[in-house]
């Protein structure tokens, strides 16, 4: 049996959900989220609890096609809106690293890495 990356899952959950195929298109929408993700957490590699975030940016980004900026749609009864960034994002702030303990992180990853060399 093979065993998938976690970006591997989340391609293809995001292929499940949204119904897309095209690959490029897909990865583009996780990378793009991904940086968003490491960006808002301070950190230069996705942990396990990060992975639904990304996910759920990717999903919110690829359902805003053609409506970039659209904040509220009424026409006919009908409303269209979509949650902001910041509230897809809301539950990140406690994997944000502070830049203390991103330094230490890095310094023990360099350390690690030069072990294993």
């Amino acid at each position: 049996m093979l065993l998938l990356s976690k970006m591997d899952n989340l391609l293809e959950e995001f292929k499940n959900l949204t119904g897309e195929t095209d690959d490029t298109l897909v990865s583009s929408f996780i990378l793009n989220s991904k940086r968003t993700v490491l960006s808002k957490t301070n950190r230069s590699e996705l942990i396990d609890d990060l992975y639904p975030f990304v996910l759920k940016l990717a999903i919110a980004h690829y359902n805003k096609q053609g409506n970039e900026g659209l904040a509220s749609y009424n026409e006919g009864g009908e409303s269209e809106s979509y949650l902001t960034e910041d509230a897809i994002l809301s539950g990140i702030t406690n994997y944000r690293l502070s830049p203390y303990a991103r330094r230490l992180q890095n310094e023990k990853k360099k350390s690690q890495d030069v072990s294993t060399e």
